[in-house]
């Protein structure tokens, strides 16, 4: 199966002119005040079309952030408008079979005298060896809703063929039913038309595309649509001059035309007959050059343009911080506000990594990579200021010294194995992804490794870890003598435990050979002086119990044992 078709539209416009309804260049990242349709042709050539919400890979949207870059596989030309608009539209896809689809727009015609909408287009035909009425083709129309006729002209119909004027042959193929190439492809790159609609001023207007397979349902085609915002009174170019920026001037007249011929203001003398035109000196402001544009055979109609030139005071001032500095991670937002803080009202910016201001910034809103960047500062009448913005990428940084093993109960105080700067914060964490906040980080006892985020000024933030190594104590001692003398001769008179380390004493129990309890106490200071109510008991072997808790391993602790008393 093989693509047929492929056509990029760009609408250019003048902004301070009179306005279409919002969103015809889909800025808004939708298909809102655009109308979808989708349905078939039959053997016959006739198309038959329903309205229909955007249909997945018949209507679809793409945008500048996620397809920069892609071009079209048979003309290499990019499927999003190079003109630094955000998104374009895919009109049709490249699956075959009898499908057609539509796109439409109506907008009442602005009151002035006379304008033209100009559009780009770029197109990529697939030519199967059928009749005229049987090849994929594209139609662009305009359809006046108040008169209730098509505008004359332009009646765009381009209908697959090897002849049309300005077209390549495409270096790609792509295999046919039984993988036989049944067709070439041939493309026209980025070239401009215009619809002159001077008389229809504040009519109601209805923009109308349109893409069709070939009627025997083997070739199929598609359509990129890219449209600007606006209206304008002459696609001409160049003619708005900032006083103190030039010494000379071009007006560039639009792409694609088969031919071209500047005039004077009345049309009584030739100037140039290229597609632009430059002058010696700037002329003064005001001063009027008309364009007469001849199109391709078929391709549009011819058309006179006319321009004046402009001279925009360039007082306006553009001010631009010198550095601008984020993370790494996430990085800056050249087109935030405070970056052009102080600067005129009406700049429209633009975004370049170059200093010839031919490269736009993919994502201005996030720059992730250091360096120095171009913004240039527009006015609608064309003036502009370019000024640099370096861009530093600034991660926080912690040098942490590994601290030395303590033995307990000494502590380890993370805060002092690095050096704290000023605007850093720094937090404290027992996991790796610093969510579990650890309360006694100056005071750690257990062996382990811990963390430390330290975030910088631009919210910038590292984990870094700290291995802490804390030694356990000696193991802990607990015993009692075997023997002692109650005789009160001020010599091994009682009977008490013998504790060293970490140890809680809970309770000692000593009972005679019947198993009768004689004394118990939960006082470690408490000693047992070989008495019961008060009574000496005889000589004899007696058994102690003793209960406690580890409080390092924070386990029990159970001992026993026996004493003789002597008397």
């Amino acid at each position: 199966m093989f693509k047929n078709l492929f056509i990029l539209f760009l609408l250019l416009s003048v902004k301070s002119f009179a306005q279409l309804p919002d969103n015809i260049g889909f800025e808004e990242g939708s298909f809102n005040n655009w109308n979808c349709s989708a349905g078939s042709i039959d053997p016959a050539g006739v198309i038959t079309l329903h309205n229909s919400r955007p249909l997945p890979t018949r209507h679809t949207l793409f945008s500048r952030a996620n397809d920069y870059g892609v071009l079209d596989p048979y003309g290499e030309f990019p499927v999003v408008c190079p003109n630094g608009s955000n998104y374009s539209v895919r009109l049709g896809n490249e699956t075959a079979g009898h499908e057609a689809e539509g796109m439409n727009y109506t907008f009442l015609a602005p009151n002035q005298p006379s304008y033209s909408l100009v559009f780009n287009y770029a197109v990529v035909f697939q030519n199967p060896p059928h009749k005229f009425y049987e090849q994929p083709k594209f139609t662009a129309r305009v359809y006046d809703i108040t008169d209730d006729k098509y505008v004359d002209c332009p009646a765009f119909n381009f209908v697959a063929s090897s002849n049309l004027p300005g077209f390549q042959l495409s270096s790609t193929r792509k295999p046919g039913p039984g993988g036989r190439d049944t067709a070439f492809i041939y493309y026209k790159k980025w070239a401009t038309a215009t619809i002159n609609l001077t008389g229809y001023a504040g009519k109601l207007l209805r923009l109308e595309f349109t893409t069709n397979d070939c009627v025997l349902g083997g070739h199929f085609g598609y359509a990129y649509i890219d449209m600007d915002e606006g209206l304008s009174s002459s696609p001409i170019t160049g003619n708005e001059i900032c006083s103190t920026q030039q010494a000379s001037m071009t007006l560039k007249g639009p792409e694609g035309f088969q031919s071209y011929i500047w005039y004077n203001a009345d049309l009584s003398a030739v100037l140039g007959t290229e597609q632009n035109l430059t002058t010696a000196n700037i002329p003064p402001e005001g001063t009027k050059y008309a364009l007469k544009v001849f199109p391709y055979d078929g391709l549009g109609c011819e058309d006179v343009l006319f321009t004046s030139i402009k001279k925009v005071d360039d007082g306006l001032t553009l001010k631009v911080i010198d550095t601008i500095r984020g993370c790494p991670e996430t990085g800056v937002n050249l087109t935030d506000k405070t970056v052009t803080a102080g600067s005129s009202d009406g700049f429209v910016y633009n975004y370049f990594i170059d200093a010839s201001l031919t490269t736009h910034v993919r994502d201005p809103t996030s720059v992730v990579l250091p360096g120095t960047y171009y913004i240039q500062a527009m006015v609608p009448l064309g003036c502009q200021h370019v000024s640099t913005v370096h861009v530093k990428l600034i991660p926080p940084v912690i040098t942490v010294t590994q601290p030395a093993p303590a033995t307990y109960p000494t502590t380890v105080d993370i805060t002092k194995t690095f050096v704290k700067q000023d605007n850093f914060t720094y937090s404290y964490y027992s996991d790796a992804s610093a969510t579990i906040s650890l309360s006694n980080y100056t005071s750690i006892s257990k062996s382990g490794l811990y963390y430390i985020k330290v975030k910088n000024a631009y919210g910038c933030e590292l984990v870094t870890a700290v291995n802490v190594v804390c030694l356990p104590p000696p193991p802990y001692i607990v015993t009692g003598p075997n023997v002692f003398t109650p005789n009160n001769d001020g010599i091994n008179d009682n009977f008490g435990m013998h504790i060293e380390g970490y140890v809680k004493f809970d309770d000692l129990t000593i009972f005679n050979r019947y198993g009768q309890q004689i004394f118990t106490t939960k006082s470690q200071d408490a000693t047992w002086n070989g008495k019961l109510s008060g009574h000496d008991l005889p000589s004899g072997t007696y058994y102690w119990i003793f209960n406690g808790m580890d409080t390092y391993y924070n386990v029990p602790i159970k001992k026993s044992g026996y004493i003789s008393i002597i008397r």
